[in-house]
């Protein structure tokens, strides 16, 4: 009889592409081989990594860009409005 849990429940199907991954790494570690519930959290930390590794890219880039933005002539205002004007439509 199952004990009752306040926790999410989940099952896992280890289809042909799984086994296909999980083999090789059963058959060089055996019994030390990590249990799906180590592996879930190995790749949820190195998804979380991933992600935050973007963030600060993207984060990175931004900050570039004001700058150069700072760094660089002002604009020409009456080329601006002589764009803005052309490229308006009738």
């Amino acid at each position: 009889m199952p004990v009752p849990t306040s926790h999410p429940r989940h099952s896992i199907t280890e289809t042909p592409a799984l086994a296909a991954v999980l083999e090789p790494l059963r058959t060089r570690m055996g019994a030390e081989a990590p249990t799906l519930t180590e592996l879930v959290m190995r790749g949820a930390e190195a998804k979380l990594r991933e992600l935050e590794a973007q963030d600060r890219a993207r984060a990175q880039a931004l900050e570039s860009f004001v700058k150069r933005l700072c760094d660089g002539p002002r604009p020409d205002l009456d080329e601006v409005r002589r764009i803005r004007h052309a490229s308006r439509r009738p």
